[in-house]
């Protein structure tokens, strides 16, 4: 038995359907937040497979507006990106402080110390959180 690529095309459009609306349904019901990388991700990745699947049977109302669900998605995938660094460089921040009782203390996490090489930073102001 032979799968025909209009069957797998038709398969990965409607797991990219499902995708969709699994996100929908878990942000509705609260078990997901909007501002979660889960529904992000889904959307994101349910979306991506619904464009490819409107470009190749030429349905461009769909690939535009999947277009913008997945530019939507990598922008919000990117913010939440950018805030959990954030937010870890902030406790480790505060974590240093509270450590060294310095509150010019650099934290250096997974080896790096902000702009600062590691060798530079005086020994008391080095404070390994992954230790």
């Amino acid at each position: 038995m032979t799968i025909s690529l209009l069957t797998v095309i038709t398969a990965l459009g409607w797991v990219g359907a499902i995708a969709v609306v699994l996100a929908y349904g878990m942000v509705s019901k609260g078990r997901w937040t909007a501002d979660g990388i889960q529904f992000q991700l889904a959307n994101f990745a349910g979306a991506a497979v619904m464009l490819l699947i409107a470009i190749m049977n030429g349905i461009w109302p769909s690939a535009l507006a999947n277009v913008a669900a997945v530019i939507i998605g990598a922008l919000a995938m990117r913010t939440i990106a950018r805030n959990r660094r954030s937010e870890r460089a902030a406790a480790a921040r505060l974590a240093a402080v509270q450590t060294t009782g310095d509150p010019h203390a650099v934290a250096v996490v997974d080896g790096s110390a902000g702009d600062l090489p590691v060798a530079e930073l005086p020994r008391a102001e080095r404070v390994d959180l992954a230790a």
